[in-house]
């Protein structure tokens, strides 16, 4: 069975292309990422992205990158002297869920 599926007439991305465009959304999430920083990174085309991140996590790639930089910051909006440990737990707790999405992303791909 081939790593690219179709839908409406355009290939979805095998789901390690994603997985790898996630994880340097994750390296790179400090910085300003555009769509032409995602095609260029992922070296696909716009409609290959959007219907892998669907495929695969359910969502749009800027959705994601916005709830990735919401996730991230969450622990930094809450005041230091109350939240420290609170926020330092639930960063972590976030960062192992993304991880585990990730890991059955990749389990997935090697059942097919």
């Amino acid at each position: 069975m081939s790593n690219v599926f179709h839908n409406a007439g355009y290939g979805i991305p095998p789901c390690e292309k994603v997985v790898q465009l996630c994880q340097w959304i994750d390296a790179n999430i400090q910085e300003q990422i555009g769509w032409s920083d995602l095609t260029r990174e992922s070296g696909m085309e716009h409609k290959l992205i959007m219907f892998g991140f669907n495929k695969y996590l359910g969502t749009t790639p800027m959705t994601w990158i916005r709830q990735r930089r919401e996730q991230l910051n969450k622990p930094a909006a809450r005041p230091l002297e109350n939240n420290t440990q609170h926020g330092a737990f639930s960063l972590r707790r976030t960062l192992e869920q993304q991880t585990a999405l990730l890991s059955d992303l990749l389990a997935k791909r090697d059942e097919t």
